[in-house]
């Protein structure tokens, strides 16, 4: 079993470069409407445009993603965080050790107001 998260997106090509830049995943569909965003072979994340015709029944209404982190797990936490200072990101949490959760995680605000989780936690 695994999940896939769908986030919308104000501009998903956009957003689709912020990810790319900022994790390192590269296109998987491209558009103005949807995007796959992919790590190798497998997909991490789906954009969806905010004004698509469609929503999915969730409701597009602000503020996005309220109360939910998404985590993404990744080999050097350390590197992650260094890009993420780098590239001026708003970070929401600076790096620290979770000690309930056993791994080193920071979170960032992406461009539509979601939490991105960052971590590297000792289950790999």
């Amino acid at each position: 079993m695994r999940t896939e998260t769908m986030l919308f997106a104000k501009d998903v090509e956009a957003t689709s470069k912020w990810y790319q830049e900022f994790l390192g995943l590269q296109s998987g569909h491209g558009g103005s409407e949807y995007e796959m965003l992919m790590d190798g072979e497998r997909v991490l994340l789906q954009l969806h445009e905010l004004d698509a015709s469609h929503d999915h029944g969730v409701g597009t209404v602000a503020p996005f993603g309220h109360g939910v982190i998404v985590y993404v797990h990744v080999d050097d936490v350390f590197a992650v965080y260094d890009r993420a200072k780098a590239l001026d990101l708003e970070i929401l949490n600076e790096l620290e050790y979770n000690e309930q959760a056993s791994m080193h995680e920071f979170t960032v605000r992406d461009p539509n107001g979601y939490a991105i989780g960052v971590c590297k936690s000792k289950w790999g």
